[in-house]
């Protein structure tokens, strides 16, 4: 019983030392980015989010996103139909963003990248739609910027179930 007990004891001390040496800090981002809409229902849109977690060491780092994508296009015939323009439609997807580095050096670090949400319609157009958003991707960090590329899921739900895919591509800086 000593042997059970002394070897929880040093495996739980051992643990919590590993963790220990791991550096947790704050991890935030700023990024912007354009879409090209790949598919039966393609649209272009513009990208603008904020990332807010804590980066674990030098290779993992986890998150909350927060963005704005900007459809043009999505819905031209139907705006045709009205005698209206186009304005575009304005959908804000929020998420969790996993990244797992690669560190080459101290400022260069390629990464893997993995957002999973819902993404929410909140102009006329979209509003009360909203739907999956996934977007797995891969980039690159040098020092405080990053770039990146992945591809784009956002289904958009009401009646029926539409994915608009694209490829995404973005730019941001790390603070």
């Amino acid at each position: 019983m000593k042997r059970i007990i002394t070897t929880i004891v040093v495996s739980v001390i051992s643990i919590v030392s590993a963790f220990a040496q791991i550096s947790v800090k704050y991890h935030g981002e700023i990024n912007a980015g354009y879409s090209v809409g790949i598919g039966t229902y393609a649209a272009d849109r513009v990208n603008l989010n904020t990332i807010q977690g804590v980066q674990a060491g030098d290779y993992f780092s986890v998150g909350l996103g927060l963005g704005l994508d900007w459809y043009r296009g999505l819905y031209a015939d139907y705006w045709k139909k009205q005698g209206k323009a186009d304005r575009g439609e304005l959908a804000m997807p929020i998420y969790l963003n996993v990244k797992g580095y690669l560190p080459v050096n101290e400022t260069v670090a390629p990464y893997l990248t993995f957002d999973i949400g819902y993404g929410i319609g909140i102009t006329e157009g979209l509003e009360g739609f909203g739907g999956l958003y996934l977007t797995p991707g891969i980039g690159i960090k040098f020092g405080r910027f990053k770039a990146e590329a992945g591809f784009n899921v956002q289904q958009i739900t009401n009646v029926i179930k539409v994915n608009t895919n694209a490829l995404k591509f973005s730019v941001g800086y790390i603070f």
